[in-house]
This record gives structure tokens, C-alpha cells and sequence, in this order.
């Protein structure tokens, strides 16, 4: 790979990439980018990373429901807490809806789950599901 002559800085790809410039530089940039691999790697390689952060962002916002949803029965338990002691006649059935909506809540989450994928493997196949299940989780972290 060769440089040739000045190269464009990455603030001039961005703008490029995004369309931010005029119809003269657009030429000029078009031109320097036939002639120098370089900077057609910086842009080749900026536009697949605009174009993998876009699409993991709105892969992650069609799995991610909004916070009432995800702790509703938080919410829930909260309510029945605050609720047996205004509604004096209720007080322990509320007190017991409010044990059952915070268990739920916690039995309802990612860990949870985690914890019981991986429990699950441990008594199918001990250690060896076990790591394939962790190796899994390992992956998908950033």
C-alpha cells in the first residue's frame, strides 16, 4: 500500500462518508481514494464499523423492552408493600403479594436465568455443559 501525496484526514472521510461535503471535494476526495489504497482502507474500514454499530444498536433496542416492563413486578411489589400498610384489613395477604411479585421479579430476570441454564447443564453433563454455557455468554460480550 502507498500513500500518494496528502492524504485525507479522517475527519474529511467522515464528512464524506456521511455526505457533508460539497459536489467539488466529493470529486477530489473520489479521486484521491482511486489513487490511494490507504485511505480507501480508513474508509472501507470506518464504514463497516458505522455499519456494524448501527445494526448491533438496533438489534440491542428490539430485545431491550423499556425499564416498567422489565421491573414490573418490582413495581408490583412495591405497590402491594406500600399498599398493606394503608389497607389495614389486607396487611398479610398484601404482605404475601408482595413476597410472590418480588420472587418473580428476581426468577424473571437475565441472571436468574443464566443461573438456571447453567445449573441445568451442570447436572446434564457436569463441567463440560457447563463451560460450553459460560463459553457462550463469553462470546457475545463486547
Amino acid at each position: 500500500m502507498t500513500k500518494v501525496g496528502l492524504c485525507i484526514s479522517e475527519v474529511e472521510l467522515n464528512d464524506y462518508l456521511s455526505g457533508a461535503i460539497s459536489g467539488k471535494a466529493k470529486s477530489e476526495i473520489e479521486t484521491h481514494l482511486a489513487d490511494c489504497n490507504t485511505c480507501l482502507e480508513k474508509l472501507v474500514f470506518a464504514y463497516e464499523a458505522v455499519r456494524d454499530f448501527n445494526k448491533t444498536k438496533k438489534e440491542g433496542e428490539k430485545h431491550m423492552k423499556p425499564a416498567w416492563k422489565r421491573n414490573g413486578w418490582l413495581f408490583g411489589a412495591i405497590l402491594a408493600f406500600a399498599l398493606s400498610f394503608l389497607v389495614h384489613r389486607y396487611f398479610v395477604q398484601l404482605l404475601v403479594a408482595t413476597i410472590l411479585l418480588g420472587v418473580k421479579w428476581i426468577f424473571d430476570s437475565v441472571n436468574a436465568r443464566i443461573l438456571i441454564m447453567i445449573y441445568n447443564a451442570w447436572n446434564k453433563g457436569g463441567e463440560h455443559e457447563t463451560n460450553k454455557i459460560l463459553n457462550t455468554f463469553k462470546n457475545r460480550l463486547p
